[in-house]
């Protein structure tokens, strides 16, 4: 007598995110974004203390930069990815 065991298995497979080409160029603009923001926030800081700068601040045109930072990694990975 044979025995027709059915396993189920549990997983929380639909709770990841699924690696896409996507969520990889998304990835990278949010790497992107971080990583020029952390710059010009020690130049900012930077010049702060060396007394450049009276007051020290992130401005509009900061995040902008950051934002266009962001558009350009996120572009350039998709472009990446789809002529592969």
């Amino acid at each position: 007598m044979k025995f027709n065991s059915i396993h189920n298995k549990t997983s929380a497979s639909c709770f990841r995110i699924p690696n896409t080409e996507i969520v990889k160029s998304l990835k990278a603009g949010f790497l992107a974004f971080s990583a020029i923001l952390l710059i010009i926030f020690f130049i900012n800081l930077i010049s702060f203390f060396i007394g450049a700068n009276e007051k020290f601040g992130m401005d509009l045109i900061d995040f902008l930069l950051a934002g266009t930072g962001f558009v350009l990694q996120m572009i350039g990975t998709l472009v990446k990815s789809f002529i592969r």
